[in-house]
């Protein structure tokens, strides 16, 4: 049952919907990397404009042609339709009742529309081709233009950091839901997957950070014996292999400083990586011995 936005989501399992979380976390963490590279295109070509002219951003017009490069129409299109879309769908089946919805799920629509605004407006800035004969002074279409230019001159800063501000948002709680999907095989499997991937880029220490933020900063080793286990027991039996000896590196990365920073279990979950390990290797030998049969 979808939680009210305004509380808390400590505890275990409190939403449904583990078949799409998986797509919530992948949409939404490289939507986020699209959105930043718009974002920091945007503010770049505006500090050169700002540089050049010796005059504050605000006070700065621009010929329609320059304006409307300081957004790519095509990256605006991409980022709703082939990230936002998926992403508001998904958060509605698993955070959207009759009645109530989660504050994620608010936030990301909210960016959704916020987005197809600033879309919306980039498409009149087009509108109005630099090639073509500017309209006569004081004319009814001259001052139709400089109305529409003025306006998305005050609405391209406006939405392109309100979109700054909401991705913030929904990255924080996003990250506060996460642990109630600490047992769900499919996003811990796939974190694991696309370790070198995006999720290396969403963190600056990528997979164990998010297993940190699922399973909490001492305990990120079960992490790796959850995915690796699930691996284990699906019958892949390479991945099994690599995911536990990910889990032993990590956990002889911090085996110096394991009585500060590592729950006493973590001999006990060592071991398991290693004879789970060495299992995985038996049935794999097993199987390549069947094949060649």
């Amino acid at each position: 049952m979808a939680t009210d936005g305004n509380k808390a989501t400590d505890g275990h399992k409190p939403y449904p919907g583990y078949s799409y979380i998986w797509r919530i976390v992948e949409r939404f963490y490289r939507s986020r990397f699209h959105f930043l590279r718009i974002h920091d295109r945007y503010e770049e070509l505006v500090a050169q404009y700002v540089e050049k002219r010796g005059s504050p951003r605000e006070e700065i017009r621009l010929l329609p042609r320059e304006l409307s490069q300081l957004l790519s129409y095509k990256e605006l299109e991409v980022l709703r339709d082939e990230y936002l879309e998926p992403l508001k769908e998904a958060c509605h089946s698993v955070f959207r009742t009759r009645d109530t919805t989660e504050l994620l799920d608010r936030v990301v629509n909210d960016i959704f529309h916020e987005l197809s605004i600033l879309k919306e407006e980039h498409y009149n800035v087009l509108t109005y081709d630099a090639n073509t004969a500017a309209p006569k002074p004081g004319g009814v279409l001259a001052r139709e233009q400089a109305a529409v230019l003025d306006e998305v001159h005050d609405v391209f800063p406006q939405k392109v950091h309100r979109l700054n501000h909401l991705y913030d948002v929904a990255l924080s709680r996003l990250q506060r839901i996460l642990p109630s999907y600490l047992d769900d095989q499919v996003l811990i499997r796939s974190l694991f997957l696309h370790r070198e991937r995006f999720v290396s880029r969403a963190y600056d220490r990528g997979l164990i950070r998010f297993y940190e933020l699922m399973y909490g900063e001492t305990k990120v080793f079960e992490g790796f014996k959850g995915a690796g286990d699930s691996f284990y027991h699906s019958g892949f039996y390479e991945l099994a292999i690599q995911c536990f000896d990910a889990g032993e590196q990590y956990l002889q990365g911090i085996a110096p400083n394991a009585k500060r920073n590592l729950d006493p279990g973590y001999k006990a979950v060592r071991d398991h990586f290693r004879t789970h390990k060495k299992k995985a290797e038996q049935h794999l030998a097993s199987l390549e011995e069947g094949s060649a049969l």
